[in-house]
This record gives structure tokens, C-alpha cells and sequence, in this order.
């Protein structure tokens, strides 16, 4: 027997493709944290924390690391860092800069232990947004990672060639929760390995979230049994 056009689907399958779309539905970008502030650079405190590789490597100084905490409150697809670069002593522009480097920690000894990270870790092109018009330079450093719920830490490292092009490193910012770090486990510097600041560090990490299966299924089971009573009234 032919199936009627308007026949109403049976109530198992409404459920099913109640949860596969909205399992199937876009996640919206998102700002996981953000210590830049706005495009005008009104948020910076005016300093900087080094980070860099030098190139090429010099049993004077070890390469060291600015870097900054964040939570996540749920699991996400991190997609982007952004930071503002800045620079001193002889520093006289990006175009000397030879790679940026985008690390996550699990927690501070793995930062004091070697600068590359053990949650993540990857090379990246840099993106000039020329809406910034603050100190410096807003950079965005494209990533793939997926993280879990919790706290990390956050460090981008340039390799630059040292003393051509000076000093880089991350400006601070007056937004936060006013705790920052240096890092250098190669352990020449009066701080190594790891000294601690109240600064905060201009980051921002962008993604998006991933709704847990559990949630997801209850948003489509509240949804159906909506759909039940608007049908016995």
C-alpha cells in the first residue's frame, strides 16, 4: 500500500533525526579567551614578555617562552591563536622573523621542562589583521587541535635571528587574571626555569565547542516531548 504524502513520521524515527540534527548543526565561532581587548590596542599595559628561539643558537642565551593560562569549560576544536607581537633592542620588524611556533601545556613543570608542548604543539603562517591599529602587531596563527574540558597554558615563540633583528615577544595587557610566566628550561637567565609575573599576555584562542553526546540527546528528547504536547492541546 502506497504511503500517503502527509503521513506523520513514527515517533522513534522523529527521535532519531531530532538528535542528528542537532548533532549535525554548526558550531558557532567562539573566543575561548581573549587578553587583547579591542582593535585600537586600548587593553595593552605597554611591555612585553620574550619569546623566541635565537637563530642561530647561541651558548650565550636559551630560548625562552612567554606564557599564559586559559580554561576550557568544555571540549573544543581550537582553530586559532592570536597574539600582539612586539619587540625591542634593535628589533625592526616581522619580516626577519623565521617561523612561529604555537605550544600547549598541560600544566607548568611541562613548560619548565622543554618549550615545545606536550597537549600541543605546531608551526604556523603568520596573518597580519590589518584592523589593528594598537601597538605592535596582531597576529593570527591558524592551529588544529581538539582539547577536553580544563586548564592549559599557552606560549607562541618566534625563531629570530638574534642580535640582526633584536628582542620579540608578547605584549602584555591590562585583561586577565593578572598571572603571566617566562620560561627557559635551558636555565641560563637569573628566572630559569620558570619565574611567574602578574602581568597578563595579549592571547586569544579561538574555536568551537563540542556539545557532550549525553547533552545532545537530552536537547532532542526535551524537544520531542515539547513537540508531544503542543500536539494534545
Amino acid at each position: 500500500m502506497p504511503r500517503r504524502e502527509n503521513a506523520p513520521v513514527p515517533r522513534p524515527r522523529l527521535l532519531i533525526l531530532t538528535c542528528c540534527l542537532f548533532l549535525a548543526s554548526p558550531a558557532a565561532a567562539e573566543t575561548f579567551f581573549d587578553n587583547i581587548g579591542p582593535d585600537n590596542g586600548s587593553g595593552l599595559a605597554g611591555n612585553m614578555v620574550g619569546s623566541m628561539r635565537f637563530v642561530p643558537e647561541s651558548p650565550l642565551a636559551s630560548d625562552l617562552a612567554a606564557v599564559d593560562n586559559f580554561t576550557l569549560n568544555t571540549t573544543a576544536d581550537l582553530e586559532a591563536v592570536e597574539f600582539v607581537l612586539a619587540g625591542s633592542y634593535f628589533y625592526s620588524g616581522p619580516e626577519s622573523i623565521e617561523a612561529y611556533e604555537v605550544n600547549i601545556y598541560s600544566d607548568l613543570s611541562a613548560a619548565s621542562e622543554s618549550l615545545i608542548g606536550d597537549v600541543h604543539s605546531s608551526m604556523a603562517a603568520p596573518q597580519i589583521i590589518e584592523s589593528w591599529t594598537g601597538e605592535g602587531l596582531l597576529i593570527r596563527l591558524e592551529i588544529d587541535a581538539t582539547l577536553a574540558a580544563g586548564g592549559y597554558f599557552l606560549s607562541v615563540i618566534m625563531s629570530n635571528p638574534y642580535p640582526d633583528n633584536g628582542w620579540v615577544g608578547v605584549a602584555t595587557s591590562t585583561l586577565g587574571d593578572d598571572s603571566a610566566w617566562a620560561a627557559s628550561p635551558g636555565g641560563n637567565y637569573v628566572f630559569a626555569p620558570l619565574i611567574s609575573t602578574s602581568d597578563n599576555l595579549a592571547y586569544r584562542l579561538t574555536g568551537a565547542s563540542i556539545p557532550e553526546p549525553a547533552s545532545a540527546m537530552l536537547v532532542g528528547v526535551a524537544g520531542l516531548l515539547g513537540l508531544r504536547r503542543r500536539r494534545r492541546r
